[in-house]
């Protein structure tokens, strides 16, 4: 038996999340990756302050992720990164939003990422035992495989 759940969602119409003033979001790729290590490492770091993960990408792994075509975005709360996703084209990983976020801030930033990756379909994999993650997802209208 699997521990893992498979979600997927087809992407038909935008649900207006509100925003705060303070938070925005930036896209990275391949062509401004290198202008961003510092956004980057600060996400990094920020992710290592709250959660231990053996598995936690690294700044060498963001620049060969950005340059085989996945797309990173960080959320940022006064321009200091406060999350990041990733996208393989419509695959969704390594989703973080820091504890020292507003409510509505990660349900905000998760779907403007999805609109701007422009893809008919959206898949992610979340642990069983991860019920806040599997309760998160769910609220974004992400349905189990």
């Amino acid at each position: 038996m699997s521990s893992k759940i498979n979600y997927t969602r087809n992407i038909h119409t935008k649900t207006p999340y509100p925003k705060r003033d303070k938070i925005s979001l930036l896209p990275i790729d391949k062509t401004n990756i290198h202008s961003e290590l510092d956004n980057v490492s600060k996400t990094i770091g920020k992710f290592n302050g709250e959660i231990e993960w053996r598995k936690m990408w690294t700044l060498e792994e963001a620049i060969t992720r950005t340059e085989t075509n996945h797309k990173l975005f960080i959320l940022l709360e006064d321009n200091e990164p406060i999350g990041h996703v990733w996208f393989d084209g419509g695959f969704l990983y390594n989703a973080f939003v820091s504890k020292e976020r507003t409510n509505g801030d990660s349900v905000w930033f998760i779907e403007e990422c999805i609109f701007i990756i422009k893809e008919k379909k959206i898949s992610l994999v979340v642990d069983k035992w991860n019920k806040r993650a599997i309760r998160f997802w769910e609220k974004l209208h992400f349905k189990k495989d």
